[in-house]
């Protein structure tokens, strides 16, 4: 007889309830981690959307795929050897999402059609109310959760432009992020708002079925070569046998992706400003640019006057061909007003069309329902706030006892200002509680992190829509200098 048969343990284990929103990459990634490291865990996700995904569902629009390739764009924990092709379609992908939360067991704990309307922390129970409804009832109900975990993503709260006039334009207008899975577009006159990832993709596949497509934007991007195929190809299909190959031999496979991350990677050097990598870089973008624009009125609007990676930068040769095309025209300017037929540039420009094409980016940063913590706080005014980083490891935030964001807002953690494998590095080996330090600046005292790696470099009027609106005011500097100098952020997460 063993002695914890007749004596009772003083410490009774229960579940802890852990209620995650979101059940996109990040919700599968930590539905996996749990899984697969905790016990005594009541794990419970929901999503507003019918299906998991976020947003590899919601995007669906013309010409939407991924625009690295795809063997470094997958879980770690779940290799995928039968990519169709190098730049996989959103259908595959969200496919391949559907394939690992079923392989994995993880559907079990996912709930659908059901969005948050609200989250408060009781300081009284040290637990968070979390209040759902569901989308097509409308019925509500309440949760009590130990942790709550914010992991919403930001690529699916679109963002359309306020525009005088859009109650009275007759024909349809859409964002890239909602796009109708049945919408008629061939032989109408389309015009594309915007020259980001979404509008490069989008307008080169909208070419060669439309009567019309203009793409208007405000100003120029930079149109980068292909560098992960061999021979420079645009798009690259893998064979059977291809796939075959690399399925069948998991070391072939591990060094296949190896070389692509080394690709990857050797790109960075070419972000920092003011390096002979960065003029490299911009010098071969600018080359590519020239190479594929003949028309030289259309080269003069769309080449950019500032470095190569100040803004993010898109691999499309596609959007340039179909710009040059008899069907195709690319303006230079902003909108003023729409009419009920079409629309006014600033420019006094007026243009019909059936078809309006929002491919106007997200608002990545402000939370999509109430989250009220200590002392009533609530989490969107903290966010917006100024003053020092107010979060710990870019995961949890000041006054929001057991709540975590895979990617908490604040002044420095958006994105990682390194490579994957410098943040892995970094954060595998702090011991903080073998330092004692003494902050020079308390304005700055995360400033150490970017020491090294980040440059202060961003043209003020430049700045790429990953920067919260208030840094872009207020920057702080991530390395030595004049605070007053812009954050340059960069990396891949």
């Amino acid at each position: 007889m063993d002695l914890t048969d007749i004596v009772p343990s003083a410490f009774i284990p229960k579940p802890l309830t852990v209620v995650v929103v979101g059940t996109g990459v990040s919700g599968i990634q930590f539905a996996h981690d749990v899984t697969a490291s905790l016990k005594d865990v009541d794990l419970q996700i929901f999503d507003r959307n019918p299906c998991l995904g976020g947003t590899w569902y919601l995007n669906n629009y013309p010409g939407c795929t991924c625009d690295v390739p795809s063997h470094t764009y997958q879980f770690s924990w779940a290799p995928n050897p039968l990519w169709s092709s190098l730049y996989p379609p959103a259908r595959e992908i969200h496919q391949y999402l559907e394939d690992v939360v079923d392989k994995h067991n993880l559907r079990r704990f996912m709930t659908f059609n059901t969005e948050c309307v609200s989250a408060n922390w009781d300081e009284k129970s040290s637990k968070w109310e979390i209040v759902f409804r569901n989308v097509q009832s409308t019925f509500e109900r309440t949760i009590w959760a130990d942790i709550f975990v914010y992991a919403v993503g930001r690529l699916n709260n679109y963002k359309v432009p306020r525009i005088p006039g859009q109650d009275k334009f007759q024909g349809k207008q859409v964002h890239t992020a909602n796009w109708p899975s049945r919408m008629n577009v061939k032989k109408k006159r389309v015009i594309v708002i915007g020259n980001g990832a979404s509008s490069v993709q989008c307008t080169a596949a909208l070419q060669p079925v439309v009567s019309k497509v203009i793409n208007i934007a405000r100003g120029p991007t930079w149109i980068v070569p292909h560098v992960f195929s061999d021979d420079g190809a645009v798009q690259r299909h893998y064979s059977s046998e291809q796939k075959n190959a690399l399925q069948l031999s998991p070391p072939k496979y591990y060094d296949f992706r190896i070389g692509l991350e080394k690709k990857l990677a050797a790109g960075f050097p070419g972000l920092w400003k003011g390096t002979r990598s960065q003029a490299r870089f911009t010098s071969l973008s600018e080359s590519f640019m020239k190479s594929k624009i003949a028309d030289q009125k259309l080269l003069d609007a769309l080449l950019p006057d500032f470095e190569a990676g100040c803004r993010r930068f898109t691999p499309g040769g596609p959007y340039l061909d179909a710009l040059q095309q008899p069907n195709a025209e690319y303006l230079r300017d902003s909108i003023s007003e729409l009419t009920s037929e079409g629309l006014i540039t600033s420019s006094g420009r007026n243009i019909e069309c059936d078809i309006i094409v929002y491919a106007t980016g997200f608002e990545p940063y402000q939370p999509r329902f109430p989250v009220i913590g200590r002392a009533g706080q609530s989490l969107s005014k903290a966010w917006d706030r100024e003053g020092p980083c107010e979060s710990y490891m870019a995961a949890m935030v000041a006054g929001f006892p057991n709540f975590f964001d895979k990617n908490a807002n604040g002044k420095i953690i958006v994105p990682w200002p390194g490579t994957v494998l410098h943040y892995y590095a970094a954060t595998e080996i702090i011991r903080w509680e073998d330092f004692d330090l003494e902050y020079e600046n308390p304005a700055e005292k995360y400033a150490s992190f970017g020491n090294g790696v980040t440059a202060d470099g961003f043209v003020p009027d430049r700045f790429p829509w990953v920067i919260p609106p208030l840094q872009q005011k207020h920057p702080i500097s991530l390395s030595s200098g004049s605070p007053e100098k812009p954050l340059l952020v960069q990396g891949r997460i």
